[in-house]
């Protein structure tokens, strides 16, 4: 019931915003389109399996194809969508391999929302980009566009300091066998700071999000798992170098729900991301060298929702990206913007055995990226 109050107020929010500027419609019209294209290589070697075997070398080259617009109806109300390649059942990855006898390629719904935006905040009905403030993808992943509603309203301080309240709710599961309280969905608050003195720069954020798994059938990504977890994550950037910046970053995840001691790894429930990048990839000639040390425990993340760079653990559409600490060595170069290459390098051991295993999974990957967009 809270859901339908939810929506009906954003109904009639959105409506009283649509009359009140109906007379400078066609002024504020505006249709953009957006798009990119990217060429991947990857190379994966030394990754053993939970009972001792070793994965094969794998060497494969990959696409990804993103097309998408959005259209503003008037000052306070626009709708957008966006096209991805990749397997529809693969939510962390829109990428596919070259070969396969050159047969035609899947393109999917990535996108699809109607946006209210007011002065100071905004509101979102459909499947869109994750809401909540990141600095990386290891908690989750940017191709994981989730479905359901989101709102963010921000209060300004003054010119140098603001703060942003998000929050949102939604859908996991489409089973129309059972009720809005029995189906898997996911709820999340996050509050941000966004703080700059001089040129320095520094962004705060404390989260809440919680994932109920549905009880009527078996939840391929949450495992039949709850999930309560609290996030907090800050960064402070700098310029050094002539300019260029620093932007040291740190991310905490930890799941506050309780598990019975009979599961494996029960309490394996802490995540952490250190970081540190050095330039940017903004316009031509610019470049970037980046690190990333992560430790992500059993129940840290929801898996199935995370990031898929790291490991190559799990199925071909669902990566198991928790259980593993390792490193990120980074580096890209700017062509121009929105066209650039980047290198990056994965060395990656398991924390813990895996259920029904007696040995720590481990994997190394070398990836370059080439990117273009428009």
């Amino acid at each position: 019931m809270k859901l339908k109050y939810i929506i009906v107020v954003a109904f009639l929010i959105s409506m009283c915003l649509t009359t009140k500027n109906s007379y400078a419609q066609d002024n504020s019209t505006k249709l953009k389109l957006y798009g990119n294209v990217r060429i991947r290589t990857e190379n994966d070697w030394n990754s053993q399996k939970k009972d001792g075997s070793m994965r094969d070398d794998r060497y494969r080259a990959r696409f990804r194809l993103r097309l998408g617009f959005t259209y503003k109806l008037n000052d306070n109300i626009s709708f957008g969508g966006r096209l991805r390649s990749g397997n529809p059942l693969a939510t962390q990855s829109p990428h596919i391999n070259f070969g396969d006898e050159l047969i035609p390629k899947l393109i999917n719904i990535d996108k699809a929302y109607i946006k209210a935006s007011w002065q100071s905040g905004s509101f979102w009905a459909g499947k869109n980009s994750y809401p909540f403030w990141k600095q990386n993808e290891l908690f989750w992943d940017d191709d994981a566009t989730p479905e359901g509603i989101a709102i963010k309203q921000t209060v300004k301080l003054n010119k140098q300091n603001k703060i942003d309240f998000i929050s949102g709710l939604f859908l996991l599961d489409n089973n129309i066998s059972n009720g809005f309280g029995e189906k898997a969905k996911f709820f999340g608050v996050q509050t941000v700071i966004n703080s700059s003195v001089g040129k320095t720069w520094v962004q705060a954020a404390l989260g809440y999000y919680n994932f109920n798994e549905d009880t009527a059938q078996v939840d391929v990504r949450l495992q039949d798992l709850d999930y309560q977890l609290l996030q907090a994550g800050a960064n402070i950037s700098f310029p050094i170098f002539d300019e260029n910046k620093i932007k040291i970053g740190f991310d905490l995840s930890y799941n506050t729900n309780s598990y019975a001691e009979t599961m494996h790894n029960f309490n394996q429930v802490l995540g952490y991301v250190a970081s540190v990048k050095l330039g940017s990839l903004n316009k031509s000639g610019d470049w970037l060298l980046g690190y990333y040390f992560a430790h992500i425990e059993k129940y840290a993340v929801v898996p199935g929702y995370a990031q898929d760079d790291w490991v190559r653990w799990g199925s071909s559409t669902i990566t198991r990206s928790s259980n593993f600490q390792g490193h990120e060595i980074r580096v890209a170069y700017a062509f121009a913007k929105k066209h650039n290459l980047v290198a990056r390098l994965y060395i990656v051991d398991g924390i813990e055995t895996e259920a029904g295993g007696a040995y720590k999974e481990t994997g190394n990957r070398f990836r370059i990226d080439w990117n273009i967009g428009f």
